[in-house]
């Protein structure tokens, strides 16, 4: 959102494996559309402990944003795919090249403006790693008109994080061309299908619509949620429903990328699942505790917490993750 506001106060066999072999990479960390930091960041102990946070926003009205984001993602070991609007796109990218292993850059682009094509690809002309947050959109996801940009998303092998479900409202006193049912999870199921080198992400995980989202993820090994929003607020006393929305852990129910034997293969369903906060820069911290609590109360593996917290995001972006 432009409005940084705290939201909370406003994949079995070879066969399969060939069938996908950029997934299948994913999972032994060679994924085709990684690139390493251009600085080179080492590979140290402190690597495998880093947060990756898929969901920050930048904030253009801060003038000391980027300064007070490299205080606390040296405070947290933490790096920030930053979401950029096209207006900031050359302050942020500088901001990138000089702290490559805290700033991953963004590209924040309106998918109804006229020029939507071109501002997608000077973004990565200039070195951006995907799109998001997508949002706020005058038709559904999967309308024809805004498949160009996927097809270059496709072509690029980008992430490109989507808001899904409940959005907020910015205007209440005049008329506004907004509505949460343009951006259900279900419709990224199909840009999934459409364009398999895209990394499909959605935020807030459909809130409410979680068990289309995680259905969604179950058979689409280039589907991932984040659970950013007032999900993790709202369910604080209920968190053992996540058990029930991914539910496929341990069982065959699920795309057949997580059947192939890798070094550290995960079969807990909620290796679906990416950290993210979308809450400023003094939320990042209250949502880091929240993730941990639901992996409490979901009893989630040690090592799933690890790839959920950042060894995910780390392997799909070519981040040094510590395996």
């Amino acid at each position: 959102m432009n409005n940084r506001q705290s939201r909370r106060t406003f994949l079995g066999n070879a066969g399969a494996a060939a069938a996908l072999p950029g997934w299948s990479a994913l999972l032994r960390g060679n994924l085709y559309n990684t690139h390493p930091f251009a600085n080179g960041a080492s590979d140290s102990p402190a690597a495998s402990d880093r947060i990756v946070d898929m969901h920050v926003h930048f904030d253009e009205k801060n003038p000391s944003f980027i300064n007070d984001l490299l205080k606390l993602s040296d405070r947290l070991n933490l790096t920030a795919c930053l979401l950029t609007p096209f207006a900031n796109r050359k302050v942020v990218l500088d901001a990138a090249k000089q702290h490559p292993a805290q700033i991953i850059p963004f590209g924040f682009v309106d998918l109804d403006a006229p020029d939507v094509v071109k501002q997608v690809e000077e973004l990565h002309a200039m070195g951006y790693r995907g799109l998001g947050e997508m949002e706020f959109v005058k038709k559904p996801y999967n309308d024809p008109s805004y498949l160009p940009v996927y097809e270059l998303a496709n072509r690029y092998g980008w992430i490109v994080l989507f808001h899904t479900g409940i959005v907020l409202r910015k205007k209440f006193n005049e008329p506004e061309d907004v509505a949460s049912g343009r951006m259900r999870p279900i419709y990224l199921e199909e840009i999934a299908r459409r364009f398999p080198k895209v990394t499909v992400l959605g935020a807030h995980c459909g809130n409410p619509e979680y068990e289309w989202a995680a259905e969604i993820a179950r058979w689409n090994p280039n589907v991932f949620w984040d659970l950013s929003g007032s999900t993790l607020t709202k369910m604080q006393g209920r968190l053992t429903d996540f058990q029930k929305i991914f539910w496929w852990s341990n069982t065959e129910w699920q795309s057949p990328e997580w059947n192939v034997k890798t070094p550290d293969n995960d079969p807990s369903a909620f290796i679906k699942i990416v950290f993210g906060s979308d809450n400023g820069l003094e939320g990042i911290e209250p949502v880091i505790k929240q993730y941990h609590a639901l992996f409490e109360a979901c009893s989630i593996p040690a090592h799933t917490r690890k790839m959920i917290m950042g060894g995910t995001l780390s392997r799909m972006l070519g981040l040094p993750d510590g395996h």
